[in-house]
């Protein structure tokens, strides 16, 4: 319970509070980490670790990195990958994506960084891939347009699982959420336990997994 505060919740600063939102991590992390996902087959994360200039209990922290350890898929070279997320105007070093003279990385997306090559995907946008005369001959698959509404509409009606059921969605929020838990113990790595939804190895950050809801408004199933 609180008081309104006029110019302070709406239409959009509703977000950065705590109580309501889950930041710029929350408001875009599962748009822009959903082709990372879905590309690497990613699961639930090993590790978690946040660095920026400090919170509060109030709001969401301002310019913020967040550092993702998973395990290996089929998709990936190593027995982990990382996943760094940046906002608040952070990007990866330009030259990490070894983007010719004249180009620039996109306001927001992902860089993949490759074994042979790295690929810039803009948030609406198609990819690039790099070095660019390294794959100047090379044809893009055309990918068929979806409306995600009638996927899921078809799915129904044709009994079958959605590519992006609770089975996938589960882990990609799961992923966000543990990045702004770890965003309010900066500094600290967390390791989480999908198995069990714990972080055993720091205490302050398992008691944030979960809170106690306001009478009236409590969600079954949910200590």
């Amino acid at each position: 319970m609180r008081p309104y505060a006029a110019d302070s919740y709406h239409p959009f600063k509703w977000r950065d509070w705590q109580d309501f939102g889950s930041g710029a991590l929350g408001d875009f992390g599962c748009h822009i980490l959903d082709p990372v996902f879905g590309a690497l087959e990613l699961t639930a994360p090993l590790r978690v670790k946040a660095e920026n200039d400090g919170t509060t209990n109030e709001v969401w922290p301002g310019p913020e990195t967040v550092t993702y350890t998973f395990p290996q898929t089929a998709r990936t070279a190593g027995d982990t990958i990382k996943v760094v997320w940046r906002d608040g105007g952070l990007k990866p070093p330009r030259e990490l994506a070894q983007l010719p003279d004249g180009v620039e990385l996109p306001g927001g997306g992902s860089l993949f960084i490759g074994e042979a090559g790295n690929m810039v995907l803009p948030h609406v946008g198609a990819p690039a891939l790099y070095p660019q005369e390294k794959y100047a001959d090379f044809n893009m698959p055309q990918v068929e347009g979806l409306s995600h509404w009638h996927v899921w509409v078809d799915a129904v009606l044709a009994g079958k699982k959605t590519s992006d059921g609770f089975h996938y969605s589960g882990p990609l929020a799961e992923t966000v959420q543990l990045g702004n838990i770890a965003a309010r113990l900066p500094g600290d790595e967390l390791q989480w336990d999908a198995a069990a939804l714990k972080i055993p190895n720091n205490s302050d950050a398992n008691s944030l997994l979960t809170k106690e809801y306001r009478e009236g408004f409590e969600v079954e199933g949910v200590a």
